[in-house]
């Protein structure tokens, strides 16, 4: 009978291939020998009638039927995973979560907190994956995506997490004529560090402190907060950021502020397709998540 598929050991070889970009490394995660994987990739090529690998250096790089490919069959390989986990653990709640989020979330707020979930729900496990950009759509792998904006994502349910209580901050080593900032009108001469979704922050800021908004307009851009504190910490420059993510470095006075803080219309939100819902392990990760979000707004002075 003539077959309609590749068979799933040319598939799991084909994709470890495709993630270490080396036959060697691709074996080992196989537990099998480097011939035994190249046998099976290229019996794969030679049943789709295209190469899906080709020698870069002392390396090897997916062409481009191979990356195709890949981003066809990635996800469903994932899945069987996840479901494969799922059914072997046999347990109500067991399961995978498999989460992209923004980079300085996920290790400031994000990775601290999650000893506690660990501890309370044993069974569950995680898989981190690169964070989406702006305008991408989640992938039928990834359960939920921690994004930064407004909520207003389409086809997607967002629950806000937390984020949008912003302060000012600053290294006690920027100077000012010999003394600490005191007022907002310090801010004055200083260098005002933007991230480039909210262009518009120090703006507010400068209304809520009643000083001239043209005194915060110019300043250099950043995509990351991680990159934008560690410029503030550096002394770059004065930053606008969501205290979340720089409560440790307030603590201990690595960071100090100034002004009053400011609510802003963006924040971190949760990002999921509402049928991942049915799935117990996600269900008892948001229903957590969500009240990190709330006690974190409860512990405000």
């Amino acid at each position: 009978m003539k077959r309609t598929c590749p068979t799933i050991q040319e598939l799991l070889a084909f994709d470890a291939v495709a993630r270490y970009e080396s036959l060697t490394r691709a074996a080992i995660s196989l537990c099998v020998s480097a011939s035994a994987v190249s046998k099976q990739v290229s019996a794969l090529e030679q049943y789709l009638g295209r190469p899906l690998l080709e020698k870069h250096g002392r390396g090897i790089k997916l062409t481009t039927a191979g990356r195709e490919y890949l981003a066809r069959v990635s996800p469903s390989l994932r899945s069987l995973e996840t479901a494969t986990f799922e059914f072997r653990a046999g347990r109500n709640g067991a399961g995978v979560i498999s989460l992209a989020s923004v980079p300085t979330f996920l290790t400031k707020w994000l990775i601290p907190r999650l000893n506690e979930f660990t501890r309370l729900h044993a069974n569950v496990t995680f898989s981190f994956s690169q964070h989406l950009g702006e305008s991408d759509s989640l992938p039928s792998d990834i359960d939920a995506a921690i994004r930064y904006g407004s909520g207003n994502w389409p086809r997607v349910q967002s629950d806000y997490i937390a984020g949008k209580e912003f302060v000012c901050v600053y290294s006690p080593s920027i100077p000012v004529k010999g003394r600490l900032l005191k007022y907002p009108g310090d801010v004055a001469g200083e260098t005002l560090l933007h991230h480039e979704q909210a262009p518009l922050a120090w703006r507010h800021w400068a209304q809520v402190h009643s000083i001239d908004e043209t005194l915060t307009l110019a300043g250099p851009r950043f995509a990351q907060y991680s990159a934008i504190i560690q410029a503030a910490i550096s002394g770059l420059g004065m930053a606008l950021v969501p205290k979340i993510l720089v409560e440790e470095e307030v603590t201990h006075r690595v960071l100090l502020t100034l002004g009053q803080p400011l609510e802003l219309d963006h924040g971190h939100y949760l990002c999921f397709e509402s049928a991942r819902l049915d799935r117990p392990a996600f269900s008892v990760f948001r229903t957590w998540i969500r009240a990190q979000g709330n006690s974190q707004k409860s512990s405000r002075p």
